[in-house]
């Protein structure tokens, strides 16, 4: 049995297909296809996962979804205690730096959760957070710029968020074409998901354990 964990036999480039008519006009706004589908490093482990991603891009900002199946009671959120609600963490590095273990200006962190926000609770949150140890902090952002949409079923959640492009320091599909990129998924009845490497490692804080994204144009 390795002791070395399956994501650092190879350095990942997963490839996120542009799609230019995100966000769409009428809901939903950020549905985004099978061909979107971003699969995890961590399932080289043999994981059994219980989400999925799905992301896409244009020159106008970044889409993001997450879904997670298999849950039996409906996700609890809260937007002054995110660490305890089911949803989401993302990183983002504009600039895919994968040579800095201290994130740069152009590293990003959000709490993204499905619901917890509205005067009910139950529309989706956003939350940006300074990135841990980081050299220097992104810029900060208005949540109210970020497009989110969220849906419950009985059988699981989804939340999906618009970053348009001023709201990612740095952003620059084109010429850069890449990002760094992590994802902790946290369901309180399924548990933790991590897009690569778990806990052992601090991901939270370290650019050069995140995964390198290809943003591809179609062809």
């Amino acid at each position: 049995m390795s002791i070395i964990p399956a994501p650092f036999l190879f350095r990942a480039m997963l490839p996120v297909p542009r799609v230019d008519v995100l966000p769409r006009a009428k809901a939903p706004l950020l549905a985004l296809p099978e061909s979107c589908r971003v699969p995890f490093p961590s399932q080289l482990d043999g994981q059994a996962g219980f989400s999925e991603l799905r992301m896409a891009w244009n020159p106008e900002g970044l889409a993001i979804s997450v879904q997670v199946t298999g849950t039996t009671r409906p996700p609890v959120g809260d937007s002054m205690l995110p660490e305890k609600a089911d949803g989401c963490r993302i990183w983002i590095d504009t600039r895919d730096t994968r040579s800095i273990h201290r994130a740069s200006r152009f590293c990003h962190l959000f709490t993204l959760l499905p619901v917890g926000s509205g005067a009910k609770g139950d529309e989706p949150t956003l939350l940006q957070h300074p990135v841990p140890r980081a050299a220097e902090d992104a810029p900060e952002i208005d949540p109210d710029d970020v497009l989110l949409e969220s849906s419950v079923s009985p059988k699981g959640w989804q939340v999906a968020a618009w970053f348009p492009a001023h709201i990612l320091h740095g952003y620059d599909p084109v010429g850069v074409g890449r990002l760094g990129f992590y994802l902790h998924v946290r369901d309180k009845q399924l548990g933790h998901e991590y897009f690569s490497v778990g806990e052992d490692f601090p991901f939270a804080a370290d650019p050069t354990l995140w995964t390198s994204l290809e943003l591809n144009s179609p062809e």
